[in-house]
């Protein structure tokens, strides 16, 4: 979508704009059944505890609600960041927020729905999400706005044929990478309960600290595409240069923020001695992984998937967890039966490979090319 926007075809935008709303909904559906009739089943990977099976089956039940939810506006985000419209996405995403932290206090503490009600406010989140975005397109009159024809009309082998050898290796790699996720936490779960909460703690808060640096990676890879839809390679590989070197300071900065803040941020937390323990542990882990970490990602989703450079993204980001990250993390919980910590710097062994392959593609620029 991004290189059409540059190209100046704005019927390319709604074409896609159509294919990724059908296999979002299809996702959706997907798992939406796992959630709804299978929950427990699903649960019992990640956890022996019952309580918590049940409470999670609760909470899923009416999550599958909301997986069409997301299907529908991640699908306008992405095609609204495509065509440089990022303040719509982020006005949405404000009101969704404050929407959800009022529904919360309201179905938690009002209420006392517990799980459930967390459940509920994340479904009032995507609702409100979808009208506030569709409110601001209508308003605006973006040109994502076309008749529901336009979203549907595929005809053509070349468009189809070009689509699906752009996407089908990213939707394979984010679906296997996910699975490598998923088994990162049954891993996780050999190394006992206290291990676990240490774990979601670490993970919360790295993603909490990545996302300055992963919206800056999302944004570079916005102008990127652009700049090679309009036929400009040279001026996006000098574009993708200066982004890297951006990039891995502000990601450097996040993790020193991190690192320093996290005893602080500890404190907040109502758990048991162990659990904190393990969990300043993990940061210092966390912290010193999570440049290298965001790099990949800036090389991965912000420079080569532009250029449609998805088969090696495949192949580098699939291999890595499934042939390093995963056996690594199983070896040292479940067979060497190390700490939580020592466990993550295996797991992080991962990303120091990727990142050499990652790079040495993005300076080879055979990544740089014009797909529309």
């Amino acid at each position: 979508m991004g290189q059409f926007w540059g190209k100046g075809e704005v019927s390319g935008i709604h074409k896609v704009m159509g294919l990724v709303l059908v296999f979002n909904l299809m996702a959706a559906g997907a798992f939406a059944s796992i959630a709804l009739f299978a929950p427990g089943w699903f649960l019992g990977f990640l956890t022996y505890n019952e309580n918590v099976i049940a409470q999670g089956s609760a909470y899923l039940r009416v999550m599958s609600i909301s997986y069409f939810l997301s299907a529908v506006s991640t699908t306008i985000s992405t095609t609204l960041r495509s065509i440089r419209q990022t303040k719509v996405p982020m006005a949405s995403s404000m009101v969704s927020f404050c929407c959800k932290l009022l529904c919360n206090i309201l179905f938690i503490f009002v209420f006392e729905w517990g799980v459930v009600g967390a459940a509920w406010a994340t479904v009032a989140m995507r609702t409100i999400e979808i009208i506030a975005q569709i409110f601001i397109i209508k308003w605006r009159n973006l040109p994502i706005l076309a008749k529901p024809t336009a979203y549907f009309n595929w005809r053509g082998k070349d468009f189809l044929r070009s689509y699906f050898r752009i996407s089908v290796p990213v939707i394979l790699n984010e679906s296997v990478w996910a699975f490598g996720i998923f088994f990162y936490d049954i891993a996780y779960r050999f190394a006992g309960n206290d291990a676990q909460g240490a774990v979601q703690i670490s993970t919360n808060l790295e993603g909490l600290f990545m996302v300055a640096g992963m919206g800056f990676g999302i944004g570079s890879s916005i102008i990127i595409s652009n700049l090679l839809g309009e036929g400009k390679r040279k001026e996006a590989i000098v574009y993708s240069r200066k982004c890297l070197k951006t990039g891995a300071v502000i990601a450097t900065t996040m993790a020193l923020i991190l690192l320093i803040a996290s005893p602080f941020i500890l404190s907040t937390y109502e758990i048991s001695d162990e659990v904190r323990r393990l969990a300043r542990n993990n940061l210092f882990v966390v912290s010193a992984g999570m440049t290298v970490k965001t790099i990949n990602f800036y090389n991965i989703v912000g420079i080569l998937r532009r250029g449609g450079d998805t088969m090696f993204c495949l192949l580098l980001d699939t291999g890595s967890v499934w042939m390093i990250g995963v056996p690594l993390a199983f070896l040292g919980a479940m067979v060497l039966g190390l700490p939580i910590y020592w466990v993550l710097v295996m797991v992080y062994f991962e990303e120091v490979v990727k990142i050499f392959f990652s790079l040495r593609r993005v300076l080879s620029n055979r990544w740089a090319q014009r797909l529309v």
